[in-house]
């Protein structure tokens, strides 16, 4: 009896340290320490945005995202001076405006076709405040 619960034990060690093995952040990750780049690429449409906890989701928000580390932000229509760069590390996602500020999120989760990050300000605006946006791709 007591080889079988030494038994039973062991297996529930390993059990447990697999399923503890890395931390799952929600998408595909690319290399097991981030996000890849490459998922960022596209064009994406914010689907939810709260500031402080309130909803403060814009009318047709678009962000272009480019291989080349560019971007241009499509607010309603609206593209004049609201370039910007952006790069990934990690889970950080640092988007930089034409004003040369750099704002630093953390990707909660990415998939092919929805991403949600966090930070301190709104995206492309001086606005400080607890922010969480979701994106869904459109292409």
């Amino acid at each position: 009896m007591k080889k079988f619960i030494s038994i039973l034990m062991v297996a529930f060690a390993m059990t447990a340290m697999v399923a503890c093995d890395k931390e799952d952040n929600g998408g595909n990750t690319g290399d097991g320490d981030g996000f890849s780049t490459e998922m960022f690429v596209g064009t994406w449409r914010v689907d939810n945005m709260t500031v402080d906890g309130q909803n403060m989701t814009p009318q047709n928000m678009l962000f272009i995202m480019n291989e080349d580390g560019s971007g241009l932000a499509n607010d309603n229509g609206e593209t004049e001076n609201n370039e910007f760069t952006w790069s990934v590390d990690g889970t950080q996602l640092t988007i930089t405006p034409r004003s040369g500020v750099h704002y630093l999120y953390t990707v909660k989760s990415l998939t092919d076709n929805e991403c949600t990050f966090s930070g301190t300000n709104v995206p492309m605006a001086d606005i400080p405040g607890e922010v969480v946006v979701h994106l869904v791709r459109v292409r």
